[in-house]
């Protein structure tokens, strides 16, 4: 009976019942030593009619067909839709980078003189910016909630609703404190988004491909960046605003048209629905059968409560994801982007705009190069390499300054190449980073809850670096910030060779696996 539904399962005639019978089948093996259903009877040798090999997951024995038939059968795989799924869902995180750049434009136009009530002064521009990632850390928290309840996909859609009534806000507003409202609101979506666009392009991303799916977060916040640095140059803060509005349009009708993640499908009991969505994202030749049995296995029905993340099965993973959220803010990239041209004004540049559009196009490029060090080196050499580089370039950046007050010499060229290797140290490696190990170390059935407060925390600490980074430069020089913020990015890469596993070419169940030893995966008997 075995070789006759073989036969049949690899007959081109009925693929909908080649899928079912295949699915039948995987629930065979038991264990992952190994040991199949007693039921299933072998021939007198022991042995299946087909030969063991080694993959990813130990051993998977192939019944009625050769290796050489088994390798090309996997190899159908396709990722077309899965990077369509991807790109549609980066328009989130071109309006999270948005969102951050838009002030280093706006902010020196809303600080003249004819602003009249919309004039900000040096207090009220540091809040104007920082306002964004108080608003982050609200929608963080929204945002676990949504993931887990309404789905991945709906998040990043429901995302666009405070971000469009924001950027109304600032587009129409008569006072700072309308201002200051349209901020929080669009950093409200900037939250949402850094929670549910993670965790969706790790739950759609093969494993091979896991690394360079992640890379898409800061490729998409580094091109919302150069947008909003290039619009700025061209038009004022006012319309501005409306290409963020469109943005923002753009984001929800994109996301309408993408699937949900058979992760979160599975988990909700909707087992139809993801096997037709893994399907689609795995192409219409892949086999499919054992990934889906695979998160079927480590499925969790159970609504779970936050006190969850501090079971021992949970609570390490918990850590190094809030840990890892806040270095990202510590290392200093939201100070630097929001007053990159307040920067470069005492660095004594004449074309500040120019200097901050160069230096978001350079965050865009060393982004696009990030995506392909994701797929060729493990998540810890680049998370420990990006921050020492980030270490000195603020040491360097601090000294420039140190020589710029007492020395009374302008090295221009030390600031400019100070700033420029810490933007591409961070859009390479820490921009994305955190939170694709975040998404990929967090067990499933807490991942939405879990990663709206790590980022929750993350956003903390980027406001209270944002908004004490102009006063902190007033109080011990800003040569002395930079340096601060060195020791920190110094003390991340001591964090990362600690604690943080190496997570590359591994599934999502096989990271929950690595952290819970009480658990096993069942082994899958491929047809």
């Amino acid at each position: 009976k075995l070789l006759s539904c073989s036969s049949f399962l690899f007959s081109t005639r009925n693929r909908q019942r080649e899928i079912e019978c295949g699915l039948k089948l995987c629930n065979m093996g038991k264990q992952s030593n190994g040991i199949h259903d007693n039921n299933v009877k072998l021939p007198i040798n022991g042995k299946a009619n087909g030969p063991s090999y080694n993959s990813l997951s130990k051993n998977i024995t192939v019944i009625g067909y050769d290796h050489n038939e088994a390798v090309k059968h996997q190899s159908k795989t396709s990722d077309k839709m899965a990077f369509l799924a991807a790109f549609a869902a980066i328009l989130g995180v071109i309006n999270f980078g948005f969102v951050l750049e838009y002030v280093a434009p706006a902010i020196p136009q809303l600080m003249e003189d004819y602003m009249g009530t919309l004039r900000l002064d040096g207090n009220s521009s540091a809040l104007f910016g920082s306002f964004a990632l108080l608003g982050a850390l609200i929608g963080s928290f929204f945002g676990g909630h949504l993931v887990d309840n309404y789905g991945r996909q709906s998040s990043i859609i429901l995302a666009s609703v405070p971000s469009s009534i924001g950027w109304l806000a600032i587009m129409y507003a008569q006072s700072v404190t309308t201002l200051y409202l349209g901020r929080i609101l669009t950093g409200i979506s900037v939250g949402i988004a850094s929670v549910s666009c993670s965790v969706y392009f790790a739950e759609i991303a093969p494993a091979a491909k896991r690394g360079m799916f992640g890379s898409f977060f800061q490729i998409g916040v580094t091109t919302g960046a150069t947008i909003g640095a290039a619009i700025g140059m061209l038009v004022p803060w006012s319309y501005l605003a409306v290409a963020g509005q469109v943005i923002a349009t753009m984001m929800a009708l994109c996301m309408m048209f993408m699937p949900e993640t058979p992760r979160w499908l599975i988990a909700n009991g909707f087992e139809k629905l993801a096997s037709d969505t893994l399907r689609w994202l795995r192409g219409s030749n892949a086999n499919i059968c054992y990934e889906l049995e695979e998160i079927k296995h480590l499925r969790n029905p159970e609504n779970v409560g936050y006190s969850e993340l501090f079971a021992p099965t949970v609570r390490r993973q918990f850590i190094v994801s809030m840990t890892l959220n806040a270095l990202q803010q510590l290392t200093g990239i939201n100070p630097v982007m929001f007053y990159c041209t307040y920067i470069f004004e005492r660095a004594g540049f004449d074309n500040s705009d120019m200097v901050n559009l160069i230096a978001a196009a350079s965050q865009l490029i060393a982004s696009i190069f990030g995506y392909y060090l994701a797929g060729r080196f493990g998540r810890v050499r680049l998370l420990i390499t990006g921050s020492i580089i980030m270490s000195l370039s603020c040491f360097t950046f601090g000294l420039y300054f140190q020589l710029l007050n007492t020395a009374s010499v302008n090295p221009s060229w030390l600031a400019l190449v100070s700033v420029f290797a810490f933007f591409m140290a961070f859009n390479c490696v820490w921009g994305s980073l955190p939170y694709l190990v975040m998404s990929e170390i967090l067990p499933s059935r807490i991942r939405g809850k879990a990663a709206g407060i790590c980022t929750g925390i993350g956003w903390s600490a980027g406001f209270l670096v944002s908004y004490g980074f102009l006063p902190l430069s007033e109080s011990i020089s800003i040569q002395g910030t930079f340096w601060v913020i060195s020791g920190f990015n110094f003390l991340g890469a001591l964090f990362v060779f600690y604690f943080v596993p190496e997570t590359r070419g591994k599934t999502l169940e096989e990271i929950e696996v690595f952290f819970d030893s009480k658990k096993v995966i069942s082994r899958a008997t491929e047809v």
